[in-house]
């Protein structure tokens, strides 16, 4: 699968509030030194995507995403969590292959891409496992599945781990890198990142 291919999605529309912050800063933008956690996680995707795209919710300022270099889509509608961000980014979307993975998972795999396509190639779609639990949000969905998942939402659906079930997508083992799954949700969780990369 090449690049040329593929359209990421980075879901940024969660808010922050275990991170602490006036309102609940979101997860992506919490900085680590000078760098929002988002950085690492566009950086990782870049080289695997044609297009990277960020998902924000419906009252996010996009002022605080343009610096970032980013196509910004806003949900249609509002806390509809991230099975609605992802939809409301199909509609924008006319390529063939879509990656989607959270916004707040900084060592997010640099072949990522590669690791899932096989599955995706022989299902339509390829959702990864990191030897503990699958990781809905982790996807690699062609464009027939992603009408499909779009269908299921626009029927009430509102989860993203239901329709994965309800069509018994098997997941793909990642356990050999099982770290890149890792998210940011705690400021322990910050400072164990920040000292990994080994910044000050």
């Amino acid at each position: 699968m090449k690049p040329e291919e593929v359209t990421a999605i980075i879901l940024c529309g969660g808010g922050g509030r275990r991170l602490g912050g006036p309102g609940g800063l979101a997860k992506p933008l919490v900085r680590i030194g000078e760098r929002a956690l988002v950085e690492f996680v566009i950086e990782r995707l870049r080289p695997q995507a044609s297009r990277v795209v960020l998902s924000l919710g419906v009252g996010q300022d996009a002022k605080a995403w343009r610096e970032f270099g980013c196509d910004l889509l806003v949900d249609a509608e509002p806390d509809q969590g991230p099975l609605g961000g992802l939809v409301s980014c199909f509609a924008d979307i006319s390529g063939e292959w879509i990656i989607s993975c959270p916004g707040d998972a900084p060592w997010t795999a640099p072949n990522l891409v590669q690791a899932l396509s096989g599955d995706a190639l022989a299902r339509g779609v390829a959702v990864a496992h990191d030897g503990e639990r699958r990781q809905n949000l982790t996807l690699l969905i062609g464009r027939d599945r992603a009408e499909s998942l779009a269908h299921f939402y626009a029927g009430g659906g509102r989860a993203v781990h239901r329709w994965l079930d309800a069509n018994a997508i098997p997941s793909t083992d990642l356990s050999a890198m099982a770290e890149s799954f890792v998210n940011i949700n705690t400021p322990a969780d910050l400072e164990n990142f920040r000292r990994s990369a080994g910044i000050g």
